[in-house]
């Protein structure tokens, strides 16, 4: 009785510990991509805003609405992540 309670727990225990490592690299892809994404946004963004240096192109209906909701896409991914800040402290 002992043995087949033993055996049943061990084959839950190695599948659930195979599907939680495959959803948690499945999971890592994502993060991995939507951190891309953000990249590119951010880098379209930041050239954009050297081209229209003067705002005459962010001033205008039609392009200002591309340049605002690029604005929001950009900060709705910042505040998908936490962003990592490392200490530069050195020990005595």
């Amino acid at each position: 009785m002992w043995i087949t309670l033993s055996i049943i727990f061990f084959l839950i225990s190695v599948v659930t510990s195979t599907l939680l490592f495959y959803s948690l690299r499945r999971i890592t892809q994502y993060e991995e991509l939507i951190l891309e994404i953000q990249q590119v946004i951010k880098f379209s963004t930041d050239k954009m805003k050297l081209v229209d240096s003067k705002g005459h192109y962010e001033s205008d209906d039609e392009t200002g609405f591309f340049f605002k909701q690029l604005k929001q896409i950009q900060l709705s991914l910042d505040g998908i992540f936490e962003e990592e800040i490392q200490d530069d402290k050195k020990t005595k």
